[in-house]
This record gives structure tokens, sequence and C-alpha cells, in this order.
């Protein structure tokens, strides 16, 4: 049927097409091969028109009168495009290659066939060498090449190889209706890349239609996206993601992925990071912690002397991911600990120097506030309603409790309490002879010595007033360490440690005593007819309470404080002599002529 189309000198070409008859035999059957001259093709002869030039200037020659002719045949999914056969070869006394065109259902609708389908796309040729899809690592040999395209093709096995590959690579990629590589059209007949088809699509089958509509998709879609940037180039298109080709957020979110939850991610991962570099370094460590603690022995020989070597002991570190509680314990309890702690360099002499100087400025300290102290009114109490006696005894009993919490419930307090709290014999901190007095680590020691500071205190605080019983608290319970630390001291006891109130606490029961000393002390719980028989005068209690400490020191070898007891006792004893004599001349002074005249 005639076609006109537009050439460049806009006068329309006619393209006429000659068609044989069949003999009315079905094709299908005959491998779409006419048996002699009952071929059918069709010849495009296009004569572009010239207008009103010469003759003389239209092709004459034979060359380029056959390339005017092309071969124009049906092109069909799945098959190899007719068009690679190149020019009509009548050199041949064969029909020529023909594909069968397959049925309606099986062809693809021309209206989402890609524009790279065209024919002046397909016709130009590619600069880039054609290598395929090789089917297995071993290429064929020669007897199966001879078996694939027939021992007649006179093909090589090198050539073979070559054109399974394409034709594979062509069926994956779904361009089979693009123009095979020159060098496979000039060597190999069309029967023989018939015959390869045949092969492949008998021992390598795949959807060759679904390859082909992929194909064309992913060229549309490449194509759309190049419009798009293009558009977004000229300012014409932008996105709501900002730009073109933007990763999607959460949800295919068009707005793009968050700024905060990536830097979140990477923090994240940074932190979890660093916390497994931790755990590695912490788990390593123990080694490490081995090699410092025996390195502090060897420096300090009083520590290789010690006889309780479990203090000593490097214990195994637990895993922070299967039990963080004991490794977090773990952490703050090696934090605490002093490593580098030399205690060579510290001589006897200047141990006891050093702890007699916190002692003297205490005692200092304890004197100016007792003698400048005044009570506040009643109003501007913090504890208005409550007695002065048992709220200051409540106040140093709180601070104690509190203290004994840190102990037990807050291992980072420990690395404080270690240093200020406790007091070493080895290496004394001046702060520590303060700060053990309110330190205590087990619940019967605090409970022991906050009874007797309730019944005692508060009896003694009524009588002495509350800056002199905080003196006196305070200045015997440092000079109850001092005694104790300079006693182990001078024996050499450097590995014992020290903590508690009792000092303190024995220096009130002693100031207790001696300001009654002529009185009778009782127990209160016992029935009043034995309470005349079961008492005593207050300096014969104090005696044997004193007795009592001497002969516990001798016989009992518990971890009690006897020295830092018996300094307490002293110091309760000398303040509360000193306090009636201070008394006895106020009231001295105090007396009128005639009392000083008449009844002395």
């Amino acid at each position: 049927m005639p076609d006109y189309r537009n050439n460049s000198s806009g006068a329309p070409e006619k393209s006429v097409g000659f068609h044989h008859q069949t003999s009315g035999e079905d094709l299908a059957g005959s491998d779409c091969q006419s048996q002699d001259m009952s071929n059918v093709f069709c010849i495009a002869w296009r004569i572009p028109c010239s207008g009103p030039r010469s003759l003389s200037l239209l092709p004459t020659t034979a060359a380029s009168l056959r390339s005017t002719c092309r071969v124009s045949s049906p092109w069909c999914l799945g098959t190899i495009s007719a068009r690679h056969l190149g020019p009509l070869n009548l050199l041949y006394p064969t029909t020529p290659y023909q594909y069968c065109p397959r049925t309606t259902s099986e062809q693809l609708p021309s209206s989402i066939r890609s524009f790279t389908s065209s024919r002046c796309l397909r016709t130009k040729s590619d600069s880039k060498v054609e290598n395929g899809v090789q089917l297995r690592p071993q290429p064929f040999t020669t007897a199966e090449i001879n078996a694939i395209f027939g021992s007649r093709a006179k093909i090589t096995p090198q050539m073979g190889n070559r054109i399974l590959a394409v034709l594979q690579g062509r069926r994956l990629d779904g361009t089979l209706d693009l123009d095979l590589p020159s060098d496979i059209t000039r060597s190999v007949r069309p029967s023989s890349l018939d015959a390869a088809m045949k092969w492949l699509r008998k021992n390598y089958p795949l959807d060759e239609d679904a390859a082909i509509i992929a194909r064309i998709e992913r060229e549309e879609l490449q194509e759309e996206e190049k419009h798009v940037r293009r558009a977004e180039e000229l300012g014409l298109y932008k996105p709501q993601s900002g730009s073109y080709g933007a990763e999607l957020g959460e949800s295919n979110d068009l707005y793009g992925k968050s700024v905060l939850k990536e830097t979140r991610k990477r923090n994240e991962a940074r932190l979890l990071a660093e916390q497994e570099k931790k755990r590695q370094e912490w788990l390593d460590g123990e080694q490490k912690e081995r090699e410092k603690l025996e390195h502090m022995r060897q420096k300090n020989t009083t520590l290789q002397r010690f006889e309780d070597t479990a203090a000593l002991e490097v214990r195994e570190r637990a895993d922070p991911n299967q039990r963080p509680l004991l490794a977090w314990i773990q952490k703050h309890h090696l934090r605490a600990t002093d490593w580098d702690l030399d205690v060579s360099k510290l001589t006897n002499g200047g141990r006891i120097l050093r702890i007699l100087s916190i002692t003297l400025v205490t005692f200092g300290l304890c004197y100016v506030f007792s003698n400048n102290y005044q009570a506040p009114a009643k109003a501007d109490r913090l504890w208005p309603d409550v007695p002065p006696a048992a709220a200051t005894v409540m106040a140093i009993i709180g601070t104690n409790v509190g203290v004994f919490l840190l102990w037990k419930l807050c291992p980072p307090a420990w690395r404080l309490l270690n240093r200020h709290f406790i007091t070493v014999a080895a290496y004394p901190r001046p702060l520590s002879l303060i700060g053990n007095v309110f330190s205590h680590q087990t619940v019967n020691h605090l409970a022991l010595n906050m009874v007797v500071l309730w019944f005692v205190g508060t009896r003694l605080h009524d009588e002495i007033g509350r800056g002199n019983f905080l003196a006196l608290y305070l200045a015997s319970g440092v000079f109850g360490s001092f005694t104790s630390l300079t006693v182990n001291i001078l024996k050499g006891n450097l590995g014992l440690t020290a903590l508690g109130a009792s000092g303190a606490i024995s220096a009130l029961v002693a100031a207790w005593c001696m300001l009654h000393a002529d009185e009778k002390f009782t127990l209160f719980f016992l029935p009043p007819e034995w309470q005349e028989v079961a008492s005593a005068k207050g300096w014969i209690v104090l005696t044997g309470l004193v007795a009592l400490e001497f002969v516990n020191m001798f016989t009992r070898r518990a971890l009690i404080d006897y020295w830092a007891h018996l300094g307490g006792f002293l110091a309760g004893t000398l303040w509360s002599t000193a306090y009636k004599k201070r008394k006895e001349n106020e009231r001295l002074i105090n007396k009128t002529w005639y009392e000083r005249t008449f009844r002395d």
C-alpha cells in the first residue's frame, strides 16, 4: 500500500510494497519458510524527490541504488528483527530469513513501545563491544557448537560462544529488536542465528516478553527523569522534597528524611560504639589492675605484712552487658581506690604531725564556738516545737544515718567517703579525723552508738547547753581518732582503718559520769526495789567502763577500736573537770559581798 513520508525538501516520497501471494497453506507448520518462490518479502524503494534539480544529480550507480533498498518485515516480540540481515541478498538461492509472527494476543501494543525502538535509533552502530552473558563458566566445545548451529554452518567455537552470549544477553535485557553486532551479521547466516535462538529457548527458558516490557519501562523512566531534571534546572519544576530523586522519608514521605532523626541515629551509633569500646577496655583492665596492685605492694612494704589479704585481692570483673549492676558497682569501687598511693614517702613522725595539726585546729575552733554560741529565740528555730536537746541529737543522728546510706546505696560517693570519712593509719588525711566521727558501715555499730547518744546526749545537752555539747562531741571524736591513729602508727599497724562515733559517744558518757560523780547511777528498766542495790556513783561507773575496755583489748580479737574509746573517755573526763572548775569560778565571781563574807 502506498506510504507517503516527508523528505528534506518537503515533497512526499512514495513507498510501494510488492506482496507475493502464498498457496494458502498454514505458514506456522513450515518453520515460517515458504517453498521455492513462495516466500514473502517487502521491498521499500525510496526515490527522493529532487524537486527542480537536474536528473544527473540522482544516484545512478548500482551501489547507490542498493543502499536505497531496505528489507521491511513485521517486528515480533521474542524474535530477532529481520533488519539485521541488511539488503536483500540475491546471491543465495535459498529463501530469505524470516521470523514467524505470533498471535495477536502475544504482540506488544504499539502504544507502550519505547522511543528507543524507532528505526533511526536502532540502526545506529555502537562502538562498545558487546560481550553478552556467558551461559556457563566453561566455553562450549566444537562438537557442542556444531550440534547447536549445525555442521554446515562452519562456525568457529569462539564465534559460536560469542553468538550464544550476545543472544542470551539480549534476551535478559529485552533488546532482541535491536541490531546484532556487525561481526556476527557478516559471518553468520540467519538460519544459524535462528537455530541458536531455538536452542537457547529450549535449554534456557525465560520470559522474553517480560524482559522487553521491563526494558521499555526502564527507558521511559530514564527519559522521564531526564526531562524532570532539565525542568528542575530551568526552574520550571521543584519537587516537595526539595530536589528530584531525593530519598523519601518513613512511609515514603515526600518531604524526605528528617535531619534530626538522622543525626540522632548517628549519635546513637556513635554512643553504642563508645560503650562497646569502654566495655572492652573494662574487661581487659583486670590484668592492669593486678599489675597496679603488685606495684603497690612492692612499693609499700607495710601492705606486704597486712594479714587481711582479701582487701588486696583483685576480683573478676563483671560483663556490663550480662551483669550491669555489678559492673557499675565494681567501676566505682575501682574509682574509689588509690592505686597511685605511695605511703613509703611518709614517716611515722610525719603522719603523727599531720593528724596532730588538725586535732589542735579542731580544739581551737570548738573552744571559740562554745564560748561565743548564743541560742536562737524560739521563733527563729527550725523546729520550734521540738526541745533543743532533742533537735540537736536528732540532727546528729540524721547525719550519721545519711552517711551510712551513702556507704550502702551510693557507689559514686565511695571515692569521697574513702578519702574523708574513714581513717587510714598508713596515709592519714586530716579531714578524715572529722568525717569518720559521722561514719558507720554496719547497722549494729550505728544503732548502738545512736541509742547511747539519744539517752545520754539529750540529758547532757540540757545540762551544758548546745554550744558546749556540740564542741564536746566534735572535739572528743577527733581526739579519739587521733589517739587511735597515733597508737597504731607507733605500733606499726599501718594497714588498719577505723570509723565511727564511738570516741565521741564515750566522751559524752564520761562527761555525764564526771558531772555527777557523787550521784548514784542505776538502770532505768530495773524494778524500784532493785535500783537501790544495783547502783553506783558516777566516778565508779566511769572507772568500770575504762577497765572493761582494757580487759576487752587484751582478751578479744574483735575489730573494735578500743583506743578510740579510751581517747573519748579521757577527753570527756578532762572536759568535765575543766567545765566544773569553770562553773565553780563563775559561781565565786558572781557571789555577793554578803555571801563571800558570812557564808564562806
